[in-house]
């Protein structure tokens, strides 16, 4: 019997704080897309079958629950650009943050444009602009595709690699509110503004999973994406299940 499509938004807050956790998506197969989450959003028991943790980049809120899916009978293998793969085993396993557990993990490289065969999902590595090296994660089973943008400024060629694959959702964040635009962007992050340019590339059907918001801004996000007026656009709940 084929596995189904499952897909949960462990964490989607672009900062922790109560009741908020860090960018996390829990896929069926046993696949996580970042690792903000893991620790505070997964059972102790249900972080040993994560067979792998496709990273975006090695910002703290990606990555900190990286260590506490090591150990315990779990090998995970971690992909990533190496970028990000030497980031966090130089300094957050490094033996002073945390004790160097990289021996417990298989790290695997990506480039954008890689593919990856993880049943049921196809995997395909895309571009974002962020103020680090970071990626995006087009993830396709039978029945569904969704891409998940790493943290990026808003950019047409990210845009355009998202639209060119189709997809039925595309989670993509909105960090701050607009009026402080020029701080976001410098930060390598998008304001709701942005959400319109996404909805022109990504057409009517799409479905825009909004993410990533501050916890200081959140109400002030919220309104202006209401403000938005786009049936086909929504802010996500941590442990959301999107599908399945």
């Amino acid at each position: 019997m084929k596995e189904s499509a499952r897909v949960q938004a462990l964490g989607v807050a672009g900062a922790p704080s109560p009741g908020r956790l860090t960018t996390s998506y829990l896929l069926s197969g046993g696949i996580l897309v970042d690792a903000g989450a893991a620790a505070h959003g997964l059972a102790v028991a249900d972080r040993v079958p994560v067979k792998d943790l496709l990273l975006s980049h090695a910002h703290l809120d990606h990555t900190l629950g990286v260590p506490f899916l090591l150990g315990d009978g779990a090998r995970p293998r971690i992909h990533g650009l190496k970028q990000t793969l030497d980031a966090v085993r130089d300094h957050l396993l490094d033996g002073h943050i945390w004790p160097d557990l990289s021996d417990l993990a298989e790290w695997h490289e990506v480039a954008p444009g890689a593919k990856l065969e993880m049943k049921p999902w196809e995997i395909e590595v895309g571009p974002a602009n962020h103020t680090v090296p970071c990626v995006s994660y087009l993830c396709r089973a039978p029945g569904y595709a969704i891409a998940i943008v790493g943290d990026t400024r808003f950019d047409e060629s990210v845009a355009r690699w998202v639209a060119d694959r189709d997809p039925d959702a595309c989670s993509v964040e909105a960090a701050y509110p607009d009026e402080v635009a020029a701080m976001a962007n410098r930060f390598g992050h998008q304001t709701p503004r942005d959400l319109r340019q996404w909805r022109a590339f990504l057409g009517a059907e799409c479905e825009i999973l909004v993410t990533h918001l501050k916890p200081q801004h959140e109400a002030q996000i919220r309104a202006q994406c209401a403000a938005l007026r786009d049936p086909r656009l929504r802010i996500l709940v941590d442990g959301e299940i999107l599908r399945g």
